[in-house]
């Protein structure tokens, strides 16, 4: 996209602003935010910005492009959701002139405070890119800091130096103009947090003087981690039953996109790699990834349980985040999860992360899922099994054993508390 137009813009004195990341649901949007702990020192010089909104929402709107009003920079960007979870913005910071005259070169300095609230899921699930970039074209250059929202507050909390001239080896003050790309991705969030994001920049005048990093004093302690995993809770479930999808057969599949037979239909299993038996008519191990059918970000996994014969074999995450089941612990070194004793898959079971409050929490759980085979509960629990209760502790192939993914050791995840929806219940 080449940027033609270039507006005559108001001088932002001093440091700019912030700028705002909430969410509501599955969407995010930048708005304005008071200003709260910018630390401005002598020896600051106004600087001219003006911003273009590239992609994602709000980019075709009246408000795409325009003046910075006042002492903030905000990033004004319309809402983002599932349909449409990403963007990207230029951001192109000059010296006022006035006239003939010629301003003096500048140091310019880019930093944020921690994510306010800290610790939310939506500051660990919301990724951040700041790259320079060709003022004309908005093509990225070098990257300067990438990671969730969090991640990049921490390496800026102290302030970056952003180079005037990036195409040179060493750091220059600013003379012209110098661009910088933010890209942003909502990825695989499902969640109704709001959380806050400043943005702070400071030029200091370069002439006769060392410019000093003007944020250097402020307090740099690490932000607090969110947990993007506060509720465990079934997704959806596969059947391997015949006729029912193209590539599954009665306990056997072959690998494939499928979508999931119970659940969120929306989303399905892409499966990869599987183990089978019996000349291959019997399937006993898949490896795969949580896909959204439509392309869109998916959520972390929290728990598979895979069902064979009586029983069932349940992989768990540990503090990780993961869509593959290579990254469950307890999967083989192929990513391969299987059902108990070696038996033929019946089905599989994926429960997800949100940040829903516990008290909301529907939770991961299948009462289909029963293990009576070898190990498994004695006629005494019978009661247990008709309520959709799990139990047993033998382990199979995929080492984690057979236990309750209804939360009655606790929850899979460590979240949640135990509930008996189902996967076709309301998601």
């Amino acid at each position: 996209m080449i940027l033609s137009r270039r507006r005559v813009l108001a001088a932002l004195a001093a440091a700019g602003g912030t700028g705002a990341l909430a969410g509501t649901g599955t969407a995010a949007v930048f708005r304005d935010a008071e200003r709260t702990r910018a630390s401005i020192t002598a020896g600051t010089v106004d600087l001219v910005v003006e911003y273009d909104l590239l992609t994602g929402p709000g980019a075709d709107g009246p408000d795409s492009s325009g003046t910075i009003d006042g002492p903030r920079v905000t990033l004004p960007v319309d809402s983002l959701g599932p349909d449409d979870g990403a963007g990207s913005m230029l951001l192109t910071f000059a010296l006022p002139q006035g006239g003939d005259a010629v301003n003096n070169p500048a140091a310019l300095w880019l930093a944020t405070d921690c994510p306010v609230p800290e610790a939310t899921g939506l500051g660990e699930a919301f990724r951040v890119t700041v790259s320079y970039a060709d003022c004309e074209s908005g093509t990225p250059g070098s990257r300067i800091v990438s990671g969730p929202l969090r991640a990049v507050a921490d390496d800026l909390r102290d302030g970056r130096r952003i180079d005037g001239d990036p195409t040179t080896a060493e750091p220059d003050c600013l003379v012209d103009e110098v661009c910088l790309l933010v890209e942003y991705e909502l990825a695989g969030y499902v969640g109704t947090e709001t959380v806050e994001f400043p943005l702070w920049f400071a030029a200091v005048q370069c002439r006769n003087t060392t410019p000093e990093n003007p944020f250097a004093s402020r307090d740099t302690a690490p932000c607090l981690p969110g947990d993007p995993c506060t509720c465990c809770r079934t997704l959806g479930k596969l059947e391997l039953d015949s006729g029912i999808q193209d590539g599954i057969d009665d306990s056997s599949v072959e690998p494939g996109t499928y979508a999931f037979t119970e659940g969120d239909t929306d989303y399905g299993l892409e499966i990869y790699d599987t183990a089978d038996k019996d000349a291959g008519t019997e399937t006993v191990g898949v490896a795969f990834r949580l896909v959204h059918l439509a392309g869109d970000a998916v959520p972390s996994l929290c728990t598979v349980a895979v069902k064979g014969g009586q029983g069932f074999e349940q992989y768990d995450r540990d503090d990780g985040t993961t869509a593959d089941t290579a990254g469950l612990p307890g999967s083989d070194a192929d990513g391969l999860v299987y059902a108990p004793d070696g038996k033929a898959i019946s089905h599989v079971t994926v429960c997800v992360c949100t940040t829903q409050s516990e008290a909301d929490c529907p939770g991961c759980t299948d009462p289909s899922l029963t293990n009576d085979g070898p190990g498994g509960p004695s006629e005494d629990d019978d009661a247990d099994r008709d309520e959709g209760e799990p139990s047993g502790d033998e382990d199979g192939p995929g080492g984690r054993g057979a236990t309750d993914p209804d939360g009655s050791d606790g929850d899979p995840a460590g979240h949640g508390g135990p509930s008996t929806a189902s996967p076709g219940g309301e998601q």
